[in-house]
């Protein structure tokens, strides 16, 4: 009976740490909690038919792509909501056509990365330490202005 209970336990544990953060999929309320916990915003705009945010979520899932759950709010948002729609193109800007639109937003929801379309898991790894360094640039520009 014990060692039925520590594999279950370890399964859990396990799972728990396979996927990152939780994700949130309404990003009114993503912004508000990366704003309140001051993390990092990742934001996934895209939709549940569409292969290339479906293999994101997978890197994501499989911990290929690492969002931190100490560094990042992980939001996977629906474009194909109109309210979803009119407040992510307010607030982020994104080139291209292809889905997914991939944002990574300062805790204040100033956009510091965005990439679109399909991408392999070091495009991903490279969009966060991109966002990181101007993360790190925004922070001292602020000190400075203090």
């Amino acid at each position: 009976m014990k060692t039925l209970l520590a594999s279950f336990a370890l399964l859990l544990a396990s799972a728990a740490l396979a996927g990152g953060p939780d994700k949130i999929t309404n990003l009114k309320s993503a912004l508000e909690t990366a704003q309140g916990q001051g993390k990092m915003l990742f934001v996934q705009y895209g939709r549940e038919a569409c292969g290339n945010c479906q293999a994101l979520k997978g890197m994501i899932e499989k911990r290929q792509v690492r969002l931190s759950e100490s560094k990042f709010v992980y939001a996977d948002v629906n474009c194909d909501d109109a309210t979803t729609s009119a407040l992510f193109r307010e607030k982020f800007k994104v080139e291209g056509s292809t889905l997914p639109f991939v944002v990574v937003a300062a805790a204040d929801g100033t956009q510091l990365a965005g990439r679109t379309g399909y991408g392999s898991a070091k495009d991903f790894e490279d969009l966060l330490r991109d966002a990181q360094k101007a993360a790190k640039k925004l922070e001292d520009a602020k000190a400075k202005k203090k």
